[in-house]
């Protein structure tokens, strides 16, 4: 969906004013906009699921045995854009934006007028593989020697993915107190929108 679609959206859920405009921000910066993304797979537990649609909700394994709003983090439904939004809309009225991890880092102002992306937005983990080659993984890179994780063996190939990268964006990880599969290198969307990679 675009920013003018999210905005429409999410006025009809509810949202007034400037929310409008922020709500569809954090919506474009959590999911570019995608009803059907699925995230924090690596982070579900007996408690919590992943997160999905368009704001990445986190799902409940039993959201009948909690009270509003956490009660309408149903899977199934969570997947449908309006029932999402209007999900999201509760949460941000029960406790506010920073509910939004997009929201708290800045990520969602480069949504704000439709303008260039501040920050390069998380191409998918599929895309770190051995051997990728791009300008993004070079300004990873520097990021990551920036906020002091530099495991890097040499500063040739800054440009190509390889274990340099995979053992310094573990470094980055573990210093946002990730643990387990959410530290092994690959990167995921929240340490990845946490790690301001400029856009390219």
């Amino acid at each position: 969906m675009k920013l003018t679609q999210l905005r429409a959206l999410v006025a009809q859920v509810g949202f007034t004013g400037r929310d409008v405009n922020i709500a569809a921000a954090v919506a474009m910066a959590e999911s570019r906009g995608d009803p059907a993304a699925v995230g924090d797979e690596g982070l579900a537990d007996n408690k919590w699921g992943p997160s999905f649609g368009l704001f990445q909700i986190r799902s409940l394994r039993h959201p009948e045995q909690f009270s509003p709003p956490d009660s309408l983090r149903i899977s199934g439904k969570l997947k449908d854009p309006h029932y999402n939004a209007k999900t999201a809309k509760a949460i941000k009225d029960a406790h506010g934006w920073r509910q939004w991890s997009t929201f708290t880092n800045g990520a969602y102002r480069q949504h704000l007028d439709g303008g260039t992306a501040v920050f390069e937005p998380f191409p998918g983990a599929s895309f770190f593989h051995t051997g990728q080659k791009s300008s993004i993984i070079t300004a990873m890179h520097h990021r990551l020697v920036t906020e002091g994780c530099n495991r890097y063996e040499s500063g040739r190939g800054a440009d190509v993915w390889g274990s340099g990268d995979t053992k310094s964006f573990a470094a980055w990880q573990r210093k946002l107190h990730l643990t387990g599969r959410d530290a092994d290198g690959v990167p995921g969307k929240f340490s990845w929108d946490m790690l301001h990679v400029p856009n390219v």
